[in-house]
């Protein structure tokens, strides 16, 4: 039985988490799209598919218990999820695997080095070529990957995230080149901001609180990158017409530096 009977375009979110994942699933949503949500964390995965089918009605969400980390892990979601629901129209790439501190070279281990980048690119590698051969097949698809200020340049701390996010923009580049001719529309988002999550906006807000910068509290629009506003931004990338493609854009609150991070 299918879980699409409406037969709706179908958008595999991949590192779907409260935040940016969540905020392009109900985006797309809203558009008549089947979201299905791949990640590893069943409860939140479990909390975003009855907070959409809640809100948008059933049969609009379903999840998938994904570890980015092991090939057979994504080539079993994807394989279920065409499956269930037909083929993937839409690819967002949005997992990513950082520490909140960072650690120099010699204190990062091999092990972390590795699986964060199989979480950053290697997944991502793996996603698009379960995804490609719907996509020729019928002329169109969407891929859009979930970059970073690390995606630019390699700051001190980062040598367990930043190597994967170069990586993560080479691979979209690539993939521009190899199939944007034959239809396929990849494009880079570089995330240039903290964003207002619940980690990150809480920690944010007690720091301005601490540093006597509690203005910035008034205006949080300006220093926060809100997921709501950002997840219009992959919709934008979706339905650009074929003359006027974007193949990577960088994006940052008004009172956020251009590549603050750097």
């Amino acid at each position: 039985m299918s879980l699409n009977p409406s037969a709706k375009p179908v958008i595999a979110l991949v590192g779907a988490g409260p935040g940016i994942g969540e905020a392009v699933a109900r985006r797309f949503v809203a558009e008549n799209f089947h979201v299905a949500l791949l990640a590893r964390t069943e409860t939140k995965l479990q909390t975003m598919t009855q907070g959409i089918e809640t809100d948008f009605g059933p049969n609009t969400a379903k999840y998938y218990l994904t570890d980015l980390r092991h090939e057979a892990s994504v080539l079993a979601s994807f394989k279920s999820i065409r499956e269930d629901s037909g083929p993937v129209a839409v690819l967002v790439y949005n997992a990513g695997a950082r520490r909140v501190n960072g650690r120099s070279i010699l204190d990062t281990s091999s092990e972390e080095f590795e699986n964060f980048t199989k979480i950053n690119l290697f997944g991502a590698f793996w996603a698009t070529k379960c995804v490609l051969p719907d996509m020729l097949a019928g002329g169109k698809g969407t891929i859009l990957f979930t970059g970073a200020t690390g995606a630019l340049r390699g700051n001190a701390g980062l040598s367990s995230f930043a190597p994967g996010k170069f990586g993560l923009r080479a691979l979209c580049q690539v993939i521009t080149r190899e199939y944007s001719a034959k239809g396929v529309h990849a494009a880079h988002v570089v995330v240039d901001s903290p964003v207002d999550g619940k980690l990150i906006g809480e920690w944010s807000r007690r720091e301005w609180e601490r540093r006597g910068e509690g203005g910035k509290l008034e205006d949080v629009d300006a220093h926060l990158l809100k997921p709501g506003d950002l997840a219009h931004m992959y919709w934008f990338l979706h339905v650009q017409p074929r003359s006027a493609w974007t193949h990577e854009i960088d994006v940052r609150p008004q009172g956020v530096s251009m590549f603050s991070k750097m």
